[in-house]
Formats: structure tokens, sequence, C-alpha cells
């Protein structure tokens, strides 16, 4: 069974332990080991957590059975304007369809706080597998980019949109 928990600054440092597992592990044959550690410290250290959480990005911790094996950020930009920042799952954890219950998750969020419509966007890297899984689920590519993340390191992203 999985359970969506919306987190509280209490659970930023649980965000930060996931995200050190979770994002290393799924970026480690795209990524240099220096640019991930880099993005960790940039995006996963406890602090950054709570300067995201203080800055319009509601986090969900993703319970799978009792135990915390994903998370989901999710940016409100405007009214109806959301950025996906962060949809992560164990890697033990892919194939069980939990990752369409996180994207589910997303699109409830935004229909509840834009119920009129909104648009979601998302930044994934080009490389990364979860593209197929962002087409499969209706998500459509708008743009790519080289955007610097400073240290002389940029994140190869495509920009994809969805509409709820």
């Amino acid at each position: 069974m999985t359970e969506f928990v919306l987190a509280q600054e209490s659970d930023a440092g649980l965000i930060s332990r996931l995200g050190h597992k979770i994002f290393g592990e799924t970026y480690k044959n795209i990524l240099s080991e220096e640019q991930i550690e880099y993005m960790l410290e940039m995006m996963y250290s406890t602090f950054s957590i709570l300067q995201q959480m203080h800055n319009n990005n509601t986090f969900y911790i993703v319970y799978c059975e009792g135990e915390p094996c994903g998370y989901i950020a999710i940016e409100r930009k405007d009214a109806n304007l959301f950025h996906l920042q962060k949809l992560y799952l164990r890697s033990d954890m892919h194939g069980q369809n939990i990752g369409r219950e996180m994207m589910n998750k997303v699109y409830e969020h935004a229909k509840e706080l834009s119920p009129d419509g909104a648009t979601i966007t998302l930044n994934v890297n080009r490389e990364n597998p979860t593209l197929g899984f962002y087409k499969k689920m209706g998500w459509e590519i708008i743009e790519s980019g080289d955007f610097e993340l400073g240290c002389g390191f940029f994140a190869n992203d495509y920009i994809m949109r969805y509409e709820v």
C-alpha cells in the first residue's frame, strides 16, 4: 500500500537522507561524481530542503508498506502554474506502479489548488531513463536547454509540460 504524507519542516532531515540515496543512484551513470556531490549539497542538504519548503514548494513523502521510499516536491509558480521539482522513488520499488501513483498525486495537488485547470512543468535530464515514463504519462517536451548550476556544472534538460 502506498501512502502520501504532506511533509512538515521536521521531515527535512528524512527528505535529505532519501534524496542522498535516491538522487545518487538515479544519476550515477549520467553525471560525474563531482556533479552529483555538488547537486546533493545544493538541493538536498537539510537547510536547502527547509529553504525550498519556505519558497512555495510542497513536499510529500511516499511510504510503501510503512517505509519511506520516495518523495515529491511541487512548486507553485502562480495561480495556474506549477513546477514538479522532484519526483523520486527508490530503485527497488520501480515497476510496481508507484511512479504512476506519485504522478497522480501531483495532478491531484495541482487540481486541488487550481480547480479550473493548471499547467505543470518539469525538467528532466536528457539522459534520464525516466523520460520514457513521463512520455508514457502524457507529458510533452516543449524545450531543451543547458542550465548553469554553478561551479562549471550544467543541467542538460528537457522541459516538459502537462495540462490538468
